[in-house]
């Protein structure tokens, strides 16, 4: 593998990749605040659950620092809705798998997007969210009480870019 010699910076076509991932960031950040309002949960599992929201946030920001004026900053309505129905409710551990299934499928989508970026700045900032993304979804699984070979499994698919934002 041979690094870049120079760090490049995002492209247009990079740019709206990353405006993309900024709204399906803020829909994850709206679908853990809507979480950890509810009643079913203690308060540590609320401080975890506001914790992840907050690592969506500072991905969102992130990225909008990256994007600019592409940036919308708003909550991809297509996303949060797809999860939305599964993330009410009483059943914790309901709640908990819809939740580690979004972290799996933003992991999924910023990892295809990591091979569509041409920056490389992106790409880094892309990846750094990605394994963050990652390791929620480990700990939302063995929190409810999945095998560790489950919850490092990770079958779901990328949302599409464009799809959403």
């Amino acid at each position: 593998m041979t690094l870049p010699s120079t760090v490049t910076p995002p492209t247009k076509a990079d740019r709206e990749l990353l405006a993309f991932a900024n709204s399906a960031e803020f829909a994850a950040r709206d679908l853990y605040a809507a979480a950890a309002a509810l009643p079913a949960f203690s308060d540590d599992e609320k401080t975890m659950l506001v914790g992840f929201h907050d690592h969506h946030r500072a991905a969102g920001q992130a990225l909008a620092g990256m994007v600019g004026s592409l940036a919308t900053n708003v909550r991809s309505d297509e996303v949060y809705n797809a999860f939305r129905g599964r993330v009410m409710g009483s059943d914790k551990n309901a709640v908990l798998d819809a939740l580690r299934d979004l972290e799996n499928t933003l992991a999924s989508t910023h990892l295809s997007l990591v091979g569509a970026l041409e920056g490389s700045e992106g790409a880094a900032l892309v990846a750094s969210i990605l394994n963050i993304q990652a390791r929620q979804s480990a700990a939302l699984g063995l929190l409810v009480g999945r095998s560790l070979d489950d919850v490092l499994v990770n079958a779901a698919e990328p949302l599409a870019p464009g799809a959403g934002s």
